[in-house]
């Protein structure tokens, strides 16, 4: 394959700016989706480290509010919501192993596992976090 060999007499300068404008033209097709398609995919990623963070952080929250010794699963849920809900952070799913925290004895470990969809905070609606479940578990000993 032969590129054209541009000399002064072989074509005006009006010629040489078309063949200049339209391979921006082209370099610009070919790179812009790719462009857009990095920068959503980087913001999604972040998102999702960011909820990922979130419900680490409600887990430990929601744990050692129900280790306390008059603490109850009922309020330690509600906290572990609203930590959430600060965070924009809807529907997640909060459960305790063993299933009754209160009838432990002091000492006894216990542990919490806080899941939310993965696509409750994504920003475009598609892409690889569609349908997956971030999920976090604290494991903290009754106090």
């Amino acid at each position: 394959m032969r590129f054209p060999v541009w000399s002064a007499n072989a074509q005006s300068s009006t010629q040489r700016s078309a063949y200049r404008k339209a391979t921006a033209t082209v370099e610009l097709a070919v790179c812009l989706p790719l462009l857009s398609l990095l920068v959503f995919a980087a913001l999604e990623g972040a998102n999702m480290m960011f909820l990922r963070q979130a419900v680490v952080q409600a887990a430990y929250e929601t744990a050692k509010s129900a280790a306390k010794s008059n603490g109850d699963q009922a309020t330690a849920t509600t906290l572990g919501t609203q930590v959430l809900a600060a965070r924009g952070v809807t529907s997640p799913t909060i459960s305790f192993s063993p299933n009754n925290v209160a009838n432990l004895s002091r000492g006894q470990a216990f542990t919490v596992t806080v899941a939310v969809p993965g696509d409750s905070r994504s920003i475009t609606g598609i892409g690889p976090f569609n349908g997956l479940t971030i999920d976090a578990q604290a494991t903290m000993l009754k106090e």
